[in-house]
């Protein structure tokens, strides 16, 4: 019987594939991440840069209104909510196409259809010199500019407003119509009318557009940044006017009142023209001549501009001193004051005389103290190896604190009892003191022992080395670099008994010290 061969399986020619579960998981990560791109509207995992707008009136602008530079599509707006009491933060986020913004960006809601209904922010970045916004940062609400609607504008159009301008169109046909204030719309043309004033008038203008022209040149300034500062200062004015509308407002009403007064007296006004046309004629030598001292005028101003500078600082603290001053000369403060100022001018001559008196001597003393005492005090006192390098006086500020902190070991007042007790083949005999009897010291003859006294005695004085009359000043100035004199050490025999010439003799003197002290106060 033959052996039975395994049969080998016939490839399929087919290579084994991913498994389903992987497939699954890659079809249910691709759904997700559409999703959630759908809804989300970016990558997972990243934080958009976001940033905030304050504005007055937020209109209808919504969460996923899109934000714009220059027409461009940066970002979108996620969120809107109250501020304060009237305001809206419209909270929006930027794309990197549209970062970075700076600190002066500004930010104005406008429409995306002419009809209104949908909106946009358009945001202009500001300048590159100012500070850039960090994430989460805040354009403030003067740089946002919310959008004036169709019924607001409608709206200010009320009653008193259409009046006013009905009046107003009335008062220009009157001026600039071809019939006179008197005569009316039914009567003829007249040659006095604002029309023929006009017509007469404006052959005259030709120098005055001209002048008009330069003028306006003019404002483009010399410098590249003129017109940008000039332009700076007038958003000032214009924010600062914005900031006092009541002002404003009054100011308006007093403006129409003069009007009115000019109006209702035509004729002053006319000669006041007149007279103003008159001055216009001699005007160009006059604006000649101030145009020539306009450099200096340039000059002292660059010159004065430091001192202006400073002026605000000084003008306040004056303002304060004569407030200070205002509230010494008040009824009340000003009688003490008085009464003061003349009991002192009573006794100002007598004080002038004493004072003229002591001067003489106090002039003495300053020019000793100046020529002698306190160089002196400067010097550094030479002692060899010893030498501090200090001034005198410093050394003597330290000798006074040193004798404050020990003087109390030496008054029977401090808290050590200190007994010395030497002995030596150099003794020096101070003398026998009572009780104790003989103290000895110990001189050494080596090179490191005494080896003299500095500075060198003077000798004892004598009454005549005085000489109070003399003056300080006409002296020489004490050195403080003195010799240094010899040692006058004496020998003397030392007896072979000295007075303490063990413990046990020290400790005997003591007790004995004592007992004659009990002895001597009865105790």
């Amino acid at each position: 019987m033959s052996p039975v061969i395994p049969r080998r399986r016939r490839s399929s020619g087919r290579k084994k594939g991913m498994p389903a579960i992987a497939i699954a998981l890659i079809v249910i990560a691709v759904t997700v991440f559409i999703i959630y791109y759908a809804f989300n509207g970016g990558l997972p995992f990243q934080h958009p840069f976001t940033a905030n707008a304050i504005v007055s009136n937020a209109v209808f602008v919504q969460a996923k209104d899109p934000v714009r530079i220059a027409g461009v599509t940066v970002g979108e707006v996620t969120a809107t909510a109250p501020y304060k009491t009237d305001e809206t933060k419209i909270t929006f986020s930027l794309q990197s196409d549209g970062l970075p913004i700076h600190t002066d960006a500004t930010v104005r809601i406008r429409p995306r259809v002419f009809l209104e209904g949908a909106y946009y922010l358009d945001l202009e970045p500001g300048s590159p010199s100012a500070p850039i916004i960090r994430a989460g940062g805040t354009i403030p609400l003067p740089n946002t500019q919310s959008y004036v609607q169709f019924y607001n504008l409608l709206s200010t159009f009320d009653e008193p407003t259409r009046a006013s301008l009905t009046v107003l169109l009335s008062q220009l046909y009157t001026a600039f119509g071809p019939y006179s204030a008197d005569t009316g719309a039914g009567g003829t043309p007249t040659a006095d009318s604002g029309a023929a004033g006009l017509k007469t008038a404006l052959p005259q203008l030709t120098p005055a557009l001209k002048d008009l022209a330069i003028n306006a040149q003019s404002l483009r300034g010399t410098q590249p940044n003129d017109v940008e500062n000039l332009l700076a200062s007038a958003s000032e004015v214009t924010g600062t006017l914005a900031r006092n509308s009541a002002q404003l407002t009054d100011l308006v009403t007093s403006l129409d009142g003069v009007s009115g007064a000019l109006a209702a007296d035509d004729g002053s006004l006319a000669r006041s023209v007149s007279g103003l046309d008159q001055t216009l004629q001699v005007a160009p030598a006059a604006l000649t001549a101030l145009d020539h001292s306009l450099p200096p005028l340039v000059h002292l101003g660059t010159a004065l501009e430091p001192s202006l500078k400073v002026a605000p600082g000084l003008l306040t603290d004056l303002s304060n001193a004569v407030g200070e001053l205002a509230q010494v000369v008040r009824p009340v403060e000003r009688t003490k004051l008085l009464t003061t100022l003349h009991a002192t001018f009573e006794q100002l001559p007598d004080v002038l005389t004493e004072l003229g008196k002591v001067f003489p001597v106090t002039k003495s003393v300053s020019d000793c103290l100046r020529t002698h005492v306190v160089p002196v005090l400067n010097e550094t006192v030479p002692d060899g190896s010893l030498s501090t390098g200090q001034p005198s006086w410093q050394e003597f500020d330290h000798l006074l604190t040193n004798v404050a902190s020990a003087d109390q070991d030496f008054d029977a007042n401090g808290y050590w009892l200190r007994v010395l007790q030497v002995a030596g083949s150099n003794g020096v005999d101070i003398g026998k003191l009572p009780v104790v009897g003989s103290l000895l010291g110990s001189s050494s003859t080596s090179a490191d022992g005494v080896s003299g006294a500095r500075p060198v005695w003077v000798g004892d004085l004598v009454p005549s080395d005085f000489q109070p009359g003399v003056s300080c000043s006409s002296q020489p100035i004490p050195s403080l670099s003195s010799a240094t004199a010899a040692p006058d050490f004496r020998r003397m025999a030392v007896s072979s008994s000295p007075g303490l010439s063990s413990f046990a003799h020290l400790k005997a003197a003591i007790s004995s010290a004592i007992a004659h002290a009990k002895g001597a106060s009865g105790q």
